[in-house]
């Protein structure tokens, strides 16, 4: 009886976000940088549904369950995962995330990265972490049909700061930016911060009301996300603030469906009320804010945000990326598996 549990972060997209789909690189090379975060999703996988939920409980978070365990096989994700690794039997699956799916973090990306972890070290064939990131791409965009892009899956699997190079034939070389870990590190302690909008969305209906993209807008974009970046590694609050608003204008203007009820508000928002910039985060434009707040009034920011009903949520950088583990008997005991003795 074989118990697995991975884990893989969700992240926040720092730039050339949405260049990192097909319609884009195919155009010719992109880059793409992420920072993972703290939150983590996970799926454990065992051979009964109470074992599976046992040792996923016992990780001490308020989860958003998934998917049910005793329906993996019904479920459309734990579905595809077996087509890509070419599985004919399913085990029991407990998926669990402190955040629920479409808040813009890369939540799904995470969860693939993690269920094809665990189902490929439960059939006793683990994989790299980059062969990892290839197959969650796959299983969302070519089997289940989303329009989503490869960013997610490289930052889940890595961790930390990665820029994502994406060639024209979808192949990926991705390298860590220690010089951007330590200046979103300053960042985050001068007024960058996290806030959580209610509600979720679907970032593949964003992303499929996007315009087409033509060489001429994927220049475009390649420019913005090389200014974007720098604009960061600068580790000026201010500098990144208005990179952020110039960023969400563009955004915008190219795809209105992006732009939310709280945007607009922001955008109208004057200096008196602290913020210099902000962008909506993940493809689909919902769930979460990055806000970069003026430094002398960080405390009239927070109000701000506050009267607009939004929560703000502890942002920390994680080096860590995909972490799986296959549980013997005593270590499924350890995590409170009331199973696991039966």
């Amino acid at each position: 009886m074989t118990t697995v549990l991975s884990r893989a972060p969700m992240r926040i997209s720092i730039a050339g976000g949405g260049t990192d789909l097909p319609e884009y690189y195919r155009h010719g090379p992109t880059t793409v940088v992420a920072a993972a975060v703290t939150h983590r999703v996970h799926v454990c996988v065992a051979d009964r549904p109470a074992r599976a939920l046992a040792v996923l409980n016992a990780q001490g978070a308020d989860w958003h369950h998934l998917s049910p365990p005793n329906r993996s096989a019904h479920h459309p994700y734990p579905a595809a995962a077996a087509a890509v690794l070419g599985l004919t039997s399913l085990p029991s699956i407990a998926v669990g995330s402190p955040v629920p799916p479409g808040s813009g973090l890369g939540g799904s990306g995470a969860y693939c990265v993690a269920l094809v972890d665990a189902l490929a070290r439960w059939s006793g064939r683990p994989l790299d972490p980059d062969q990892v990131a290839a197959l969650a791409f796959r299983l969302e965009r070519e089997v289940l049909g989303r329009t989503v892009g490869q960013q997610d899956a490289w930052a889940a699997a890595l961790g930390g700061t990665p820029r994502i190079h994406l060639a024209p034939d979808g192949s990926v070389t991705a390298t860590h930016s220690p010089d951007l870990f330590t200046a979103l590190t300053r960042l985050i302690d001068t007024g960058l911060m996290l806030y959580r909008i209610p509600g979720t969305r679907d970032a593949s209906r964003v992303l499929a009301a996007a315009p087409e993209v033509t060489p001429a807008r994927h220049r475009r974009a390649v420019a913005a996300a090389a200014l974007t970046e720098q604009a960061f590694l600068s580790g000026d609050i201010t500098e990144v603030g208005a990179t952020l608003r110039a960023h969400w204008a563009r955004k915008v203007a190219a795809n209105p469906a992006a732009d939310h009820p709280v945007c607009r508000r922001l955008t109208q928002a004057t200096r008196a009320d602290g913020i210099s910039g902000f962008k909506l985060i993940g493809a689909g434009g919902g769930g979460h804010l990055l806000i970069a707040a003026d430094p002398a009034r960080t405390d009239r920011a927070r109000a701000f945000l506050e009267s607009l009903a939004l929560t703000r949520v502890p942002l920390r950088v994680s080096r860590k990326g995909l972490d799986g583990t296959v549980l013997t008997e005593e270590a499924s005991r350890a995590e409170g598996d009331p199973c696991a003795s039966a």
